[in-house]
């Protein structure tokens, strides 16, 4: 069974996602194009490897407008990697696509159209999480994946923005009535690694807040 809320989590261990060297030249490029005629309010882009759709890539505070378009950088260890992709609108519609395939280097786009996005949303619990930045540099590139996952996905900063220290960025994760626990990695202007675990308990609420602070730092390359 794939991406069930309840479905029990296989953790990772910590180390071997920080074994993951980061090098921005080794990113590729997803753009989503909205000519569906509606907001797009979230955007899941879960690896297909893992029991979760794990974070909305948009962010708490954004939407997708009609017209608009937005690229995501992603990170993966291999040449190629599978997708699944689900958007909402504010209209209660659902877009879905399984196994989409990325290829290292290619810049690839998905399309949202009024004929795509024909089914009903899935009625999700959804938990905030906001990161904060306490690492006193400015973060290029924020990942939150599912533990259970050995690629990180997408950049939840997307092409254009950053997060200068002592900012926040709110995240909306679905969760289901078991804790789930995700790896997050930031990196700053000198590629350097930040890396913790973060658990999402609905035994605790809707709101949770994690800071990335000096403590979580790692050199480049999981040193």
């Amino acid at each position: 069974m794939r991406k069930t809320l309840l479905a029990a989590i296989l953790l990772a261990v910590l180390s071997a996602a920080a074994a993951f060297a980061f090098n921005p030249d080794e990113l590729s490029t997803i753009t989503f194009q909205n000519s569906t005629g509606t907001k797009i309010q979230m955007i899941f882009l879960s690896p297909a490897d893992s029991e979760y759709w794990g974070p909305d890539i948009i962010g708490a505070d954004y939407v997708l407008k009609d017209g608009g378009s937005i690229g995501y950088y992603v990170h993966f260890p291999h040449e190629a990697t599978t997708f699944d992709v689900m958007a909402t609108d504010d209209k209660g519609n659902k877009f879905e696509m399984r196994d989409f395939k990325v290829i290292a280097g290619k810049e690839q786009t998905i399309t949202l159209t009024r004929k795509s996005l024909n089914r009903t949303a899935p009625d999700f619990t959804l938990a905030t999480l906001a990161v904060e930045n306490d690492t006193g540099h400015e973060l290029q590139y924020l990942f939150i994946s599912p533990a259970d996952s050995e690629t990180w996905g997408a950049d939840l900063l997307d092409e254009e923005r950053t997060l200068a220290d002592g900012d926040s960025h709110s995240i909306v994760i679905p969760m289901g009535t078991d804790k789930v626990q995700y790896n997050l990695m930031a990196t700053d202007e000198n590629d350097d690694e930040y890396i913790f675990n973060v658990t999402i308990n609905p035994a605790k609420g809707k709101e949770f807040t994690v800071a990335i602070d000096a403590s979580d730092l790692q050199q480049s390359g999981g040193e």
